[in-house]
């Protein structure tokens, strides 16, 4: 198996998740971490093979995160917050462009989402009134049709309403910003709340 920091980060994830969330694309410090825990190199390849050719590798890496369960969450809390910091500065970078466009295609995002949304649950109501009323011999097939059609669209809904969701939350976030308040929402708030309380 060719391993990489993706597939070593699963690997660990299952037996120690908080340590798996704490490597990063190329391993960082936690990635030395695991290496020195394991008496390898520090590259994917070597911790792969070593989970592979030890069972109580995992076990070792559990024990792992259990002895340093703050500094990893530390560096998990650093990740994600260094990740956050690029997204708003991609955000404001988007609402400070001359281009109009760049500016609002999180609203056009949205309209479109909604507009998609209503044709096509009208759609749906007008293919089920034809099965019943227009088309009663087929309403069977149709009517299966309609089921394998509506299944066939919820990986692709479920991804279109969460990007939404998050364009939603980030242009509240922004305008709170802007208009010199807060940025941070209330679940925002709870998470850091809940994270203060864990180190203290």
């Amino acid at each position: 198996m060719d391993w990489s920091w993706d597939s070593v980060k699963d690997a660990i994830a299952r037996a120690a998740p908080l340590l798996g969330s704490a490597l990063g694309p190329v391993g960082g410090a936690a990635g030395a971490l695991v290496a020195a825990t394991l008496g390898v190199e520090n590259t994917p390849s070597a911790i792969g093979q070593a989970l592979e050719a030890n069972p109580d590798a995992l076990v070792r890496l559990k024990e792992l995160e259990q002895e340093h369960e703050r500094d990893l969450q530390r560096m998990v809390l650093q990740a994600e917050t260094a990740r956050l910091t690029e997204i708003n500065k991609t955000m404001r970078a988007e609402a400070a462009a001359d281009d109009a466009y760049v500016r609002r295609w999180r609203p056009t995002y949205g309209y479109a989402t909604c507009l998609t949304w209503t044709l096509q649950g009208l759609a749906i109501v007008a293919a089920i009134i034809g099965a019943t009323f227009v088309y009663p011999e087929h309403a069977d097939k149709i009517l299966a049709g309609i089921t394998a059609l509506m299944g066939a669209m919820v990986g692709m809904w479920a991804i279109a309403l969460s990007v939404l969701g998050i364009n939603i939350s980030s242009r509240s976030r922004d305008k709170r910003v802007t208009a010199g308040q807060d940025g941070a929402g209330f679940l925002d708030k709870l998470a850091s709340n809940l994270g203060a309380s864990r180190h203290g």
